[in-house]
């Protein structure tokens, strides 16, 4: 008979012990590469414009106004600013 008592399974409360044994890759301020931060801050302002730009869009098509989609754009961007000034506004 073959014993399958110890198969390779992992119970868990090993894994949670793994898991707090890894270091936290995850990081609350920016890397220090300064290729990825202005990646960052690029595809911040390119989201914020989008999204808002495509909510003026929506209101456009909807209620059939004209000022949607340049206020949205207008919003997207400085919303895009506000966030990356927050978020990294206080490094040196």
């Amino acid at each position: 008979m073959i014993d399958h008592k110890d198969s390779g399974r992992v119970d868990a409360g090993q894994m949670r012990k793994s898991a707090r044994d890894q270091p936290d890759r995850r990081s609350t301020s920016a890397s220090a590469d300064p290729t990825d931060g202005a990646m960052r801050v690029l595809s911040y302002l390119i989201a914020g414009i989008a999204f808002y730009g495509g909510l003026g869009w929506l209101i456009d098509r909807i209620w059939h106004q004209a000022w949607g989609i340049p206020v949205g754009l207008i919003v997207g961007m400085a919303m895009s600013i506000y966030l990356i000034i927050k978020r990294f506004g206080g490094q040196q």
